[in-house]
């Protein structure tokens, strides 16, 4: 029997996301795929067959085979004028951003959303590895059981309201499972094609940023201050980048500081001066409560790819947040997001100042 319960699927025509759409279906739902065209491929260096024209394709064929409705929701100015506005504006002051927090929170559960509310919808769903708990009259996000595709860390921006309009399908799925689905069922995804870390760079971020900003040459740097060559515009370098530093000498180096006043990139030989035992986060969400210092497993994570540490203690100030941490963690970068758990628990996060 049909549910009464209208729910848009927000669908990339990918593994998950497709997937997520099958299970709704077969629990009765009434749903439709909604896809959301938030940039121009020619304008950002995509080919016809692998940019959101691509994605839109794909998704409608999806939307067909499951004989469901689709849709398309254009949110391409907001999203130029917020997500790609702070992506370069962030380069240009030496910070290395993660476009996709901004976005899930701005954007996808933003503009998309209150668009897919206005249609008339009452859920939109996903297809993220994670899961929702309702306790305490708070939603609460937890991680995926399947750590290999554990997607919590760029949703730390998400809010109470945001999350009450939210299913996630896939909560207790892992990806093994829902490639299977998708075989067993002959939904008609192409299995190897993986999302893109970012999905509006086509090759190299530097091809973006080469159209909104001028690089400024200067100087590279050892710590003791050395000019040992040249670098080509400190957008195009992160804290701990050791390949593509083109300079005189022949030792491994690393990246340790853009400093943007003098326009020098001071690298290391020496790994240990990159670790930090602290650091502050700024623009912090909190996803339920605020967390105190009484939980033994809090723990922060500082990059999508990297393993959650341990938090000493947090040290809340006015307008900040001082995260001093129990052993010291390699290149805590400007821009990134720090994120925490306790536990499995997604707690919320902040950027790292």
């Amino acid at each position: 029997m049909k549910s009464e319960k209208r729910i848009a699927v927000a669908l990339s025509g990918g593994i998950d996301s497709s997937v997520a759409a099958w299970i709704l279906q077969n629990q009765g739902y009434d749903v439709t795929g909604i896809t959301m065209r938030h940039f121009d491929d020619s304008e950002m260096g995509f080919a016809p067959d692998n940019g959101i024209d691509a994605v839109v394709l794909q998704a409608k064929k999806v939307c067909d085979f499951l004989k469901i409705p689709h849709i398309v929701i254009d949110v391409q100015q907001k999203f130029s004028d917020i997500v790609v506005s702070d992506f370069v504006n962030e380069y240009q002051n030496g910070r290395t951003p993660n476009p996709c927090t901004l976005c899930n929170r701005t954007i996808k559960w933003g503009a998309f959303l209150n668009e897919i509310i206005a249609l008339g919808f009452e859920m939109m769903a996903t297809g993220h590895y994670i899961s929702k708990e309702f306790s305490n009259d708070k939603y609460h996000l937890f991680r995926s059981g399947d750590m290999r595709k554990d997607q919590s860390y760029m949703l730390w921006q998400l809010n109470q309201q945001q999350l009450a309009k939210t299913l996630f399908p896939l909560a207790h799925k892992t990806k093994s499972q829902a490639r299977e689905i998708i075989t067993e069922n002959n939904i008609p995804v192409q299995i190897d094609i993986e999302s893109q870390e970012i999905c509006f760079i086509s090759n190299h971020y530097s091809d973006l940023l080469e159209k909104k900003m001028e690089f400024k040459q200067g100087n590279i740097v050892l710590t003791s201050g050395e000019i040992i060559g040249k670098h080509l515009g400190l957008p195009l370098y992160t804290i701990g980048q050791r390949k593509g530093l083109h300079t005189s000498l022949n030792d491994v180096l690393y990246v340790k500081e853009l400093d943007m006043t003098n326009n020098r990139l001071i690298v290391t030989k020496d790994q240990n001066e990159l670790l930090r035992a602290e650091f502050y986060i700024r623009k912090i969400n909190w996803i339920a409560d605020i967390p105190e210092n009484d939980c033994p497993d809090l723990l922060v994570q500082i990059r999508y790819n990297s393993t959650a540490v341990e938090v000493a203690y947090l040290d809340y100030r006015e307008d900040s947040l001082r995260v001093v941490l129990k052993n010291p963690v390699r290149a805590v970068t400007p821009g990134q997001s720090a994120v925490f758990y306790c536990k499995d628990e997604l707690l919320g996060g902040g950027v790292i100042d």
